[in-house]
């Protein structure tokens, strides 16, 4: 857990007619006079001086996975005032300045007499400072203010600058994306389009697997001789056969159940359109699209690809200790030779998912040695959350 300590200072507050000093200090501990809740930093409404109640408000941020923060507001007062029940909006500002925009609402709770306590979980859009407030409905109200700074993820930002930088001195018509270690996306053109090839594979098997789960039943031999070679070796038959077991809408809806915004698909499996944002996200929330008993299958699937189209990420990440579920695609195009690459990259407390694109490329081995580039620029630094 992470709390925000700043020094604490004092200000001069108008309080009918009068003028009384609180004393105040974001993110550590503020102390009010009040019968309605003190601000927990920038600003102290007090009210009701006379009767002398104090009111101490402490603000915390505890650091969730994937980019979430839970902002915590805990004031203890006088049992006697009860502050439950409140309606609270909850607003998040990027940066030390900016504005600050409306994020969640919510309603305070009495844990105990004489303790009120709101709480919210909210997705942090970047790494880096930010401002919170916390407003109370109704006469007398006045906001709490905290401010944290939400962790980057890996890899981190020169190393993703340094991908953007190569692949943009690169023959062809590309695009990467990259989705980091606290699930934010990074990247170049990346809803940029492109036909799929066989990257739309891994969609095939993920949507087959859906639709055994719905029917309730356990694959049979039939379905792994299908499936062992449409991933293992990327045959084509097989994922043909598959194709026309699942059909174009089940495609349509599994991308839309994981997010997509760029996929569409008229024809066969192979006239897909994708982009790198889409197949990014795609891998990266893979293990909760497939259905729990069919996970270990996907997981072998994916990650036991045969050798000799391990190249790419695999071939950067495996020795840096990642675990990588892949897939990749590559054929001829009125642009020259298409070659793409999609993985997510596991460690034991890290998962990053990558997409690289390109078309365009004079021979499969540049685009190949494009792919492996652009992954060692963000594989080659150490890994881990920081604050930037």
């Amino acid at each position: 857990m992470t709390i925000n300590r700043i020094p604490a200072f004092v200000l001069p507050v108008a309080v009918a007619g009068a003028v009384v000093v609180g004393h105040l200090a974001i993110g550590t501990e503020t102390v009010g006079d009040g019968s309605a809740p003190a601000s927990g930093g920038q600003k102290l409404l007090a009210m009701g001086v006379a009767t002398g109640d104090r009111d101490r408000v402490t603000t915390k941020v505890k650091y969730l996975p994937l980019g979430r923060a839970r902002l915590i507001v805990v004031s203890r007062h006088p049992a006697r005032l009860h502050w439950g029940g409140r309606a609270v909006r909850w607003y998040i500002g990027l940066g030390d300045g900016g504005r600050l925009k409306a994020v969640a609402r919510g309603r305070t709770r009495e844990p105990a007499p004489g303790v009120t306590r709101t709480a919210t979980t909210v997705e942090l859009a970047r790494a880096g400072r930010f401002r919170f407030e916390a407003r109370f409905a109704g006469p007398g109200g006045s906001p709490y203010v905290g401010t944290g700074a939400a962790p980057a993820g890996y890899p981190r930002r020169a190393a993703i600058a340094a991908a953007r930088s190569y692949l943009g001195g690169r023959d062809g018509y590309t695009s990467f994306a990259v989705i980091d270690s606290e699930g934010r996306m990074h990247g170049s053109h990346v809803h940029r389009t492109f036909v799929s090839a066989s990257v739309v594979k891994a969609m095939l098997l993920v949507a087959y697997l859906r639709e055994a789960a719905g029917a309730h039943r356990a694959l049979d031999e039939e379905d792994r001789e299908l499936l062992q070679p449409m991933i293992h070796y990327s045959d084509n038959e097989a994922a043909s056969a598959v194709w026309e077991r699942i059909g174009n809408p089940r495609l349509r809806a599994l991308a839309r159940r994981a997010g997509m915004t760029d996929f569409s698909i008229e024809g066969d499996w192979a006239s897909a359109q994708i982009s790198a944002a889409d197949q990014a996200r795609f891998f990266f929330g893979l293990r909760e699209l497939v259905p729990a008993r069919f996970r270990h299958l996907a997981d072998h699937l994916l990650s036991h690809i045969a050798g000799y189209e391990s190249w790419g990420v695999p071939a950067v990440a495996r020795p840096r200790g990642w675990r990588v579920y892949f897939k990749g695609g590559w054929r001829g195009t009125w642009r020259g030779q298409l070659v793409h690459q999609i993985a997510w990259l596991r460690k034991p407390h890290e998962r990053v998912a990558i997409a690289v694109m390109t078309d365009g490329d004079p021979s499969m081995e540049y685009g190949i040695d494009t792919i492996q580039g652009v992954a060692r620029r963000l594989l080659g630094a150490g890994h881990g959350r920081s604050l930037s």
